[in-house]
């Protein structure tokens, strides 16, 4: 199974929401060497004026592949961002995890994964995604879903045959 979260893969997401028809929201991105590291988003108020909602950093590993993703909300009252959640990813031989970790404004620290979602390939065109919440009273995490995701066949590679 190959990583498909990669610099190009956020590289689309970004061209893809900033040429959407929704006219609440305007996108601005910062790129460097062909990679998206920063997107902020703005929405339309009451007023049809643009205001910052959210902001988006991203982070990529040596090989390119997408290490961190942060989300950031915009404070009004203290006019900047501030933290509030973040996903990193783990990229292994058969797949990789997502883990989802929000900010602790007490701690100024990111808590532990409060969900950690695995992709595991099983087989050519198939892999299981097994989502994992955590259980604050009993401190560890519990298989919330579980699904199995089928690929389609190539048709040409079919044809060939």
């Amino acid at each position: 199974m190959e990583a498909i979260i990669t610099a190009a893969t956020v590289l689309t997401m970004y061209f893809n929401a900033i040429n959407s028809n929704d006219v609440n929201y305007m996108y601005n991105g910062d790129m460097e060497d062909g990679k998206v590291n920063k997107i902020e988003v703005y929405e339309k108020n009451s007023d049809q004026q643009m205001e910052q909602k959210t902001e988006y950093c991203y982070k990529y590993d040596e090989q390119g592949r997408l290490a961190d993703k942060e989300m950031l909300s915009w404070d009004e009252a203290k006019q900047q961002w501030t933290k509030s959640s973040r996903l990193t990813y783990k990229y292994f031989k058969n797949g990789y995890n997502v883990e989802v970790s929000y900010w602790n404004s007490d701690k100024q620290q990111y808590d532990l994964p409060a969900e950690v979602t695995l992709y595991r390939s099983q087989a050519p065109n198939l892999t299981t995604v097994k989502t994992y919440k955590m259980n604050e009273q009993q401190d560890n995490m519990y298989l919330s879903s579980s699904m199995i995701v089928m690929e389609p066949l190539d048709t040409q590679l079919l044809a060939a045959q």
